[in-house]
């Protein structure tokens, strides 16, 4: 691993001198044989490496390095060989060894890519990996890497967007959820002990249940807490080892079926626009597109495309007669065939349905909000109803 190394020497000429080395300590002791340095002292820094997982926007970060590094015109391996140098992920600098290992054993950048993402268990599709394949075919690597960190960078702009989108909801739930534990296990067991047993079991039955279900949560808190620990850490194992299909099932929601299409073209538009930019035919362009996971019914559209095209059919021919396709794209996908703008189409239509996806995730936010600030008010009304009638009880009994 290379470390960093604070010296002072003198020269062959006898002048006094101060520097900082970045390497191995071999190559450290090399540098100073070869420029005949006499060390005097010297003060070596390890690396300190984060041992967290790459993320997404860490693999974002490393496509730009290296795209910009291999525009300048430095070699692949010399590229690598400097980003291991500034890696700062124990992750990130494993998969930069092995791929640059692989590259050297006479593979393709982008198997050798392929192979370290996969090694180090880090989930990339095929078409990121695409995107660099093709680049290599028509030899221009740097376009490749360009066109993969810009459909990268949209990629992080829908998670960014869904992100912000559910902060807000996702807080009032949390504070809905304790709040209710508050109620459970503070307020109700303390205002059940003004109870006697006779006075208890004399109460109107909704204040019966709630005062008994607080009382019983409270003797039984720690197996309450026990069990939803067991069940939070069993439900994220699962989620962890179950590939769940949630795309899917929120498409057959009628409420979130137009959410959803949405989502999935503005990523095959921005794709495709993304591929054509960068040189790529119609045909292969769709040929890559198999290779990204999408509902069942554009999945199927886009090979029954690639299928039509072949025997010289119109994309918009073929796009209006799926139902998922809206008939304003099929006008202006018709407009880019015969203009020859197919590529800058693809851009505006991607551009509108991701416009239209965050537009329709902050309406359909906008109606949770307030559903969880009415349902929290709803479930404490249901409670203060319950211990007044409990008062008043108790006021009827006494008078």
């Amino acid at each position: 691993m290379d470390n960093t190394f604070e010296y002072e020497a003198v020269t062959n000429s006898g002048e006094n001198i101060k520097g900082v080395f970045q390497g191995s300590k071999s190559d450290f002791e090399r540098m100073c044989s070869q420029k005949k340095l006499t060390i005097i002292s010297f003060k070596e820094k390890k690396r300190k490496l984060n041992t967290s997982k790459l993320s997404s926007d860490d693999f974002l970060a490393f496509i730009e390095e290296l795209y910009y590094l291999v525009n300048s015109g430095m070699p692949i391996d010399q590229s690598l060989k400097m980003l291991i140098k500034t890696a700062s992920k124990e992750a990130q600098l494993n998969i930069l060894k092995e791929t640059l290992q692989e590259l050297k054993a006479g593979l393709q950048l982008s198997i050798s890519l392929k192979k370290a993402l996969e090694k180090e268990k880090y989930p990339v599709d095929s078409l990121s990996i695409s995107f660099i394949a093709t680049a290599e075919e028509v030899g221009n690597l740097a376009n490749g890497l360009l066109q993969l960190f810009d459909y990268l960078s949209f990629q992080k702009k829908i998670r960014s967007d869904v992100k912000q989108a559910l902060a807000y909801p996702m807080f009032l739930i949390g504070m809905s959820v304790v709040v209710s534990l508050l109620i459970f296990f503070l307020i109700i067991p303390r205002f059940s002990t003004i109870f006697t047993p006779e006075e208890f079991a004399k109460l109107p039955d909704l204040s019966h249940a709630v005062l008994s279900l607080g009382m019983y949560l409270n003797i039984h808190m720690g197996a309450f807490f026990t069990l939803f620990g067991i069940l939070t850490v069993l439900s994220v194992v699962i989620l962890k080892k179950i590939t769940i299909p949630w795309l899917a099932l929120m498409y057959k929601i009628p409420l979130l079926s137009d959410v959803i299409v949405d989502l999935q073209l503005s990523i095959v538009y921005n794709a495709m626009s993304t591929m054509l930019v960068g040189g790529l035919e119609l045909d292969k362009a769709l040929k890559q597109m198999q290779k990204i996971v999408l509902l069942p019914d554009l999945q199927d559209l886009l090979k029954n495309t690639l299928f039509e095209i072949k025997r010289g059919q119109r994309l918009s021919t073929i796009f209006g007669i799926s139902s998922v396709i809206p008939s304003s794209d099929i006008a202006l996908l018709s407009v880019g065939e015969n203009s020859a703008t197919l590529d800058k189409v693809f851009i505006s239509l991607g551009k509108r349905h991701s416009e239209a996806f965050s537009e329709s995730v902050k309406k359909l936010l906008s109606i949770l909000e307030p559903a969880v600030i009415v349902g929290l008010g709803v479930f404490i009304a249901f409670i203060v109803v319950a211990i007044m009638m409990a008062v008043m009880s108790i006021t009827d009994v006494v008078g």
